[in-house]
This record gives structure tokens, C-alpha cells and sequence, in this order.
């Protein structure tokens, strides 16, 4: 990941697997999808995770599960910052859809605000753009604050201090007291962001659909409790839809 070719390649994958789901649409898609056709947004999943938690784990394991392609904040910043990406990946949405969703953001910040950058805003857009793509597991960058609740499960994943720290220091081979040190700043830069750009606190549980503990819970047993939930959601989805149409 680290790697801007490779980010690069993986990015072009996405937008391809984007692309071909677009013309099986047309074609005909499994009765699912048929049935969800009302829907603006997703199926997606918002992993919103303490420095450490566990939650990267989760996304993947959870994209495994489900076979979608999990979109991380670094894939997430790349397709902000390519314009031939970004007018790719919004190709398929009518003028209509992305003003009204740019005059939606826009509410977000504060007159004057630092954080009201060009790059800030597209941000943003891509986060929406592949939700509204569907089948996507979306990692940081505040997406649950962002899209509507109705379309997809919003996690977030915590786990104690002592937990985070081993897991570190296991991973990255560092001492407990650097470790902790990145604990501590991290959990603060999350917080400032969560703060400035959508005016929540990140520690809210209102925020999400469901917090794991995954220094308690076993990282299957949570991947399934996320599964249910998605299934729950769509099938509440479909409801409402058909309630509309009586």
C-alpha cells in the first residue's frame, strides 16, 4: 500500500470492478439487487477504529466474508486527488445528485474554517461516490458521519489501552512506550478531525450502529454480528419500500 504504483493499480481494479457491475445492472442483476433497486445508496459498511483495535482486521476479514473490496483512507485520498479518477468514479451520477449532495457538505463547515480546503471537499464527494457505488467497506475518514444511516452499518471498533498497545508492539515491533505514545496522539488527531470537519465526537455511540470491543469479542463472532446487521438493514430497507408503494 505504500507503494504509489501499486496504490495506483488498485485504485484502477476498483474503478474496473465499478464499471462492469454498471453494465450487470443493465444486463440483470440476482433478485437482491433487483429488489434494492430503489435504494440512493450502498449496501456499504462504515469501520470507524481506535489506532490498534483491530478494526483494519476487521475490514478485512469482513470483505472476505461478504466479497467486497474494503476502500481505506489512503485509496479513499487517491481518487480525491486524481482528477482523471475522480471523474471516473463520478461518471455515473447526474449533475443533480452531486450539487445537491455538494450543497449538503457544505453545511458541514464553518464560514472561514481551516479545514474548508478544495481537497477537504472532493474528499468528501469520493466517500459518497463509493458509497452510492454500493458493496464497499469503507475505513476512516468519518464516512459514518457522512452518509445516510438507512443504506449500510456503521461500525465502530475499540479495544483497551493495554490491548492496543501489545497489538503495536507486536505488529510493528516497537517499544510498549512508543506504542503508547501513538495511542495517545492518535486518538487525539482522529478526534480533532471527527470534530472539525463533521462537528461530532468520534467516542458518540449515536454515531454508529454498533461499537465491538474487539479486545473481548473474537474477530469472527464480530465479522457475523456485522453480517446480520447488514442483512437486518437491507431487509428493513426492502420493507420500507414496499410500504411506499401501497
Amino acid at each position: 500500500m505504500s507503494q504509489p504504483q501499486n496504490l495506483r493499480q488498485i485504485v484502477d481494479r476498483q474503478i474496473s470492478v465499478w464499471g462492469s457491475k454498471q453494465g450487470a445492472q443493465v444486463e440483470g442483476m440476482p433478485s437482491v439487487r433487483d429488489a434494492l433497486g430503489h435504494r440512493t445508496e450502498g449496501p456499504w459498511v462504515t469501520i470507524s477504529t481506535q489506532l490498534g483495535a483491530g478494526g483494519t482486521e476487521l475490514a478485512a476479514r469482513l470483505g472476505a466474508r461478504l466479497g467486497w473490496r474494503v476502500i481505506d483512507k489512503e485509496i479513499l485520498q487517491e481518487i480525491a486527488k486524481s482528477t482523471h479518477t475522480r471523474e471516473q468514479v463520478f461518471a455515473r451520477f447526474d449533475e443533480h445528485a452531486v450539487s445537491a449532495f455538494d450543497d449538503f457538505v457544505a453545511h458541514l463547515f464553518s464560514p472561514g474554517s481551516p479545514v474548508r480546503s478544495a481537497y477537504v471537499l472532493e474528499l468528501m464527494r469520493v466517500v459518497w461516490a463509493v458509497a452510492r457505488q454500493g458493496e464497499a467497506i469503507l475505513l476512516g475518514r468519518g464516512a459514518n458521519w457522512l452518509l445516510d444511516p438507512r443504506y449500510g452499518v456503521r461500525v465502530r471498533a475499540i479495544a483497551p489501552v493495554e490491548k492496543r498497545v501489545e497489538r503495536l508492539t507486536r505488529t510493528q515491533a516497537i517499544s510498549a512506550a512508543e506504542a503508547t505514545r501513538l495511542v495517545i496522539e492518535d486518538n487525539a488527531d482522529r478526534a480533532k478531525f471527527t470534530r472539525q470537519i463533521f462537528k461530532q465526537d468520534i467516542d458518540d455511540p449515536m454515531g454508529y450502529d454498533l461499537v465491538v470491543n474487539l479486545g473481548t469479542l473474537e474477530l469472527d463472532t464480530v465479522v457475523e454480528l456485522v453480517a446480520v446487521a447488514l442483512s437486518s438493514k437491507r431487509i428493513a430497507a426492502l420493507v420500507a419500500s414496499s410500504d411506499r408503494g401501497t
